[in-house]
């Protein structure tokens, strides 16, 4: 039996009795701590969902490629309206997917509904403070998604002043409209949530799956909450809590030979935990990436990885010295870069999974602590002048690439680079290459000032259009869907 709430779906941040509407009329409360977790599971965890697929549209990551017979016309006119940071995005895409504002508060009212019946429900008390973490964490981890999405930068002006999302924290219903937080508000929030969590999942941990929540991944999610907000040393700290006792990398030549094939069945991937040793929380699956639009024969998808992007590997079309191997075994038809053919270079079914469709494509690895680590290095190396950060900054990034070359051929020589703003940069450039389509480079690029990019769309050749992304474009923060704003008087539209 389904266990589903009263009152317990919602469409959007309401504020009032729609907050949540009534789901079905033959709903169970629950009784037990582990019917509890079934609600746990169905309304609050990702489980797959597609809610991200989007972001990467957004980014310098994607290029177009135009279409190719009608059924990809359709496709690329509907993603024109994301790829363009058009203000219309949610209404005139089709699916409802991409709307993050309506999936993420239904998320947070599935955290807030498992925290609001936990005294109700019978079962050993470890297991109800452990379920406890579980939602804080996952409530806190939506909420930093929601202010990143619909917020300015906590690095961007009055973190103050600025304003975030509306933070709604009770399960009942009321008939007060919310008002839009503030971002430093919302942090605040996210913050309490995460320590809290931690604090419960660290006393009450039980082995569990890498799909729900470990008191490991809260403690990262920290890590990048504070770097977000800059603050140094916490995210430094919570970065050597996680590497303390998670440090493993998976060196991507230690794959069998099949993986590294043109099209190859291989499974071996970052997120396939039978050969990773990275692998802190899994939240997304192979359906994150129907948006894209395949390609086949000769001809690629209608969008696919920018050359921007390709352009930053160490590649060699040596069958025998791949160097960098995470071209060659995270992207689809992306094998050797032979002139022979025209590689379709989107992700693929598992990307980081592997070549299968079982495995997860999303999630937080080890290797990312080391980028938030080496990140605070550099940026007290740039502060103080003090030789010894830029070294250890080194370390971490040096240990990345050694574990992502091809070292059964060629030895890996370390990066030695002096100077911090070259440093700096060739930090961000690591970054992309190992954390790119895992949902981080659309918040990163807003952190980073907020740069100009631009698109180049066009359905036939030859009549291709350049949209730009000015630098500190407001449109960096995207709209409230017109569909929330209807239903709550209070909240305020992001300018443009």
């Amino acid at each position: 039996m389904k266990y589903i709430l009263v009152l317990f779906l919602t469409l959007g941040l309401a504020g009032c009795s729609d907050f949540l509407e009534e789901s079905s009329q033959d709903e169970v409360r629950p009784t037990t701590v582990d019917d509890l977790m079934q609600v746990m599971v169905g309304e609050a965890y990702p489980m797959d969902n597609i809610i991200d697929s989007y972001l990467d549209f957004l980014t310098d990551d994607m290029k177009c490629n135009g279409a190719q017979g009608d059924e990809q016309k359709s496709v690329i006119e509907q993603l024109y309206y994301i790829f363009s940071w058009n203000d219309d995005m949610y209404e005139k895409f089709e699916s409802s997917n991409i709307n993050s504002w309506q999936v993420y508060y239904s998320k947070i009212m599935g955290c807030n509904t498992v925290l609001g019946y936990l005294n109700r429900v019978t079962g050993e008390q470890n297991v109800k403070d452990n379920l406890k973490g579980q939602a804080l964490v996952l409530r806190g981890w939506y909420y930093f998604l929601l202010v990143n999405l619909y917020g300015l930068p906590y690095n961007y002006g009055d973190p103050e002043e600025n304003l975030g999302v509306p933070l709604k924290l009770e399960m009942e219903v009321t008939d007060a409209f919310y008002k839009r937080n503030t971002v430093a508000e919302v942090y605040a929030q996210i913050e309490k949530d995460l320590l809290e969590g931690i604090k419960l999942l660290d006393e009450n941990n039980i082995s569990m799956s890498l799909y729900k929540i470990s008191p490991l991944a809260g403690k990262a999610m920290l890590s990048r909450v504070y770097l977000y907000m800059e603050n140094w040393d916490k995210a430094l700290e919570y970065a050597n809590l996680v590497l303390d006792e998670k440090p493993a990398l998976t060196a991507l030549a230690s794959a069998d030979a099949d993986a590294f094939q043109y099209q190859g069945s291989s499974s071996f991937g970052l997120y396939n935990w039978n050969v990773s040793d990275e692998v802190i929380w899994i939240y997304s699956g192979k359906r994150e990436f129907s948006l894209y639009g395949g390609g086949g024969g000769t001809y690629p998808s209608v969008f696919s990885v920018s050359d921007d992007l390709m352009d930053l590997y160490n590649t060699s079309t040596d069958p025998n010295n791949h160097l960098d191997l995470r071209p060659y075994m995270c992207f689809y038809n992306s094998a050797y870069f032979s002139a022979s053919f025209l590689p379709v270079l989107y992700p693929q079914y598992g990307y980081k999974g592997g070549k299968n469709q079982v495995y997860g494509t999303k999630g937080i690895r080890t290797a990312e602590l080391y980028l938030n680590r080496a990140e605070v290095y550099i940026r007290k190396y740039m502060a103080s002048g003090d030789d010894n950060y830029r070294k250890l900054a080194l370390v971490d990034l040096n240990n990345i690439r050694k574990h992502r070359y091809d070292t059964r051929n060629v030895d890996y020589v370390d990066e030695d680079i002096q100077d911090a703003d070259k440093l700096f940069q060739f930090y961000k450039e690591e970054r992309r290459r190992e954390l790119c389509f895992e949902d981080h480079r659309w918040f990163d690029l807003r952190r980073y000032e907020m740069p100009s990019l631009s698109h180049v769309y066009f359905v036939n050749s030859g009549n291709e259009q350049v949209i730009t992304l000015n630098e500190g474009d407001l449109r960096y923060v995207l709209l409230i869907p017109k569909s929330a704003l209807e239903r709550n008087p209070r909240l305020i539209q992001n300018k443009r």
